[in-house]
């Protein structure tokens, strides 16, 4: 730790905060599964369990991000720890798509989500503290942009028309009473004819 400049210093305070927030967060979530797990346990056994648990996953934890942090942070030429930092990022705008996604409700409406996705591609430079060695690396990145959603009512169902039941039946009632009258009209015809004779 003596021998570290204070730009190592700061990096590697940089890293070790980040790996116990992590450790932290970990151990909380699973000591509180561990007490949900073993809701039917006895109280020393249930809080006992759950504080280990916490323990061991919170340390795991937060070794693997400091460990991984401090790879990172490692000059590749020179070897000297926590001596490389990022100085400088680029972005360039490669393109923009515009998007669209839709999900039907429960009452058959449908949530329509429209948004422009746009791509970038990105330069991030690290220099060394310890040796000034500067590397790149280049990679691309997609964000979203303008995102709106609304939702769409389905439109209600239309009235039913005539059933052809309904218009087969009227049919038959115009016809059966055309006959009806025709014949009781020709029927009167003949009886005024016999009272004259």
């Amino acid at each position: 730790m003596t021998d570290f400049s204070q730009d190592q210093a700061a990096k590697r305070a940089e890293i070790l905060k980040g790996a116990t927030i992590w450790g932290t967060v970990a151990g909380v979530v699973a000591g509180l599964l561990a007490l949900w797990l073993l809701g039917g346990q006895g109280g020393a056994v249930r809080y006992g369990g759950a504080v280990v648990l916490a323990a061991v996953v919170g340390y795991l934890v937060h070794r693997a991000s400091f460990n991984s942090g401090a790879r990172t942070a490692k000059c590749t030429k020179c070897g000297a720890a926590f001596s490389r930092s990022r100085t400088d990022r680029a972005e360039t705008l490669a393109g923009s798509e515009a998007k669209e996604e839709r999900e039907t409700q429960p009452d058959s409406s449908v949530e329509v989500t429209t948004w422009t996705e746009e791509t970038y591609d990105l330069v991030d430079t690290y220099a060394c503290a310890k040796c000034g060695d500067v590397t790149t690396k280049q990679y691309s990145t997609t964000r979203r942009r303008d995102a709106k959603t609304e939702t769409v009512r389905a439109d209600p169902p239309k009235p039913a028309g005539k059933s052809a039941k309904a218009a087969a039946a009227s049919s038959r009632g115009g016809k059966t009473g055309g006959k009806t009258g025709g014949k009781t009209g020709g029927t009167r015809s003949r009886e005024g004819s016999r009272r004259r004779g």
